[in-house]
């Protein structure tokens, strides 16, 4: 990894980082806010009048018994990977992809630094954005949890967690998609589409029922059953390993496959 151009890519990008902070937190503290843990009834019977549109989004109203439950359904479901989609899609435009069309690139590569050098060191900067943002889902969340009296914090570290490895995961596909085809017309369409692709047919999946449910498990974000994670009806071990796996094996194909680009700069 290279010091500097950490440094310069964060300077580069931390005012969009701060907004996705800022936006994620707000929304999740307002997410919870709206309950009352004393009249969970209350809640199912809110959702319930939406019932026909919850499937598609992963959000199950039957499961909203507890305020750590009804967060799990609600903030964790397809709709915290929605928001952190739309900002590491920007984020990886704006790593490579955007770098490459407007030659701007060719400045960085003039100085004395490698190609797989400066992907890598982009790369861990895409994973280090992806962290703060959770940190502070995981800082936000339990603090609001927290005023409604003690909660499995350890549940909800683990949900945090698998969460962020997985949306962490897809973001480095995207990476690794940008680095592919970086210097063709189909760059950011491939980085970007692959992943809206994978979450829509995730969530006709979800809109479906039983007819359609396993569609959600042909892709990454089917996997993550964020209710069954808290009340500890699912295992997360494969999940950490997988992910993790997923996350340095696309970082180094990505320098691997920009490496042996031709890059027109």
């Amino acid at each position: 990894m290279n010091k500097t151009i950490f440094k310069n890519t964060f300077k580069r990008s931390w005012k969009l980082l701060l907004i996705f902070f800022v936006v994620l937190c707000f929304y999740q503290i307002l997410i919870i806010s709206l309950i009352d843990p004393d009249d969970m009834d209350k809640v199912r019977e809110l959702f319930g009048s939406m019932k026909d549109y919850m499937g598609a989004f992963s959000i199950s109203i039957a499961d909203m018994t507890t305020p750590l439950n009804y967060t799990a359904s609600t903030f964790f479901s397809i709709l915290v990977m929605a928001f952190t989609m739309v900002f590491y899609v920007i984020q990886v435009n704006g790593l490579l992809v955007k770098q490459v069309d407007d030659t701007s690139i060719a400045c960085t590569l003039a100085c004395p630094v490698k190609r797989s050098t400066l992907i890598i060191t982009r790369g861990i900067y895409l994973v280090f954005s992806m962290a703060v943002l959770f940190l502070g889902i995981l800082a936000s969340g339990a603090v609001m949890l927290n005023t409604f009296g003690d909660f499995d914090f350890g549940a909800y570290l683990n949900l945090v967690g698998v969460t962020f490895l997985l949306c962490t995961a897809i973001a480095m596909l995207s990476y690794f998609l940008s680095a592919v085809f970086c210097n063709t017309k189909f760059g950011t369409g491939i980085s970007v589409g692959v992943p809206i692709a994978l979450l829509f047919i995730s969530m006709i999946g979800g809109a479906g029922g039983d007819k359609t449910k396993w569609l959600q498990k042909i892709t990454p974000f089917g996997w993550l059953d964020s209710v069954g994670i808290v009340t500890g009806n699912v295992d997360t071990g494969w999940m950490y390993l997988v992910l993790s796996l997923s996350v340095v094996v696309l970082l180094l194909g990505s320098a691997a496959v920009f490496q042996r680009k031709q890059l027109s700069i």
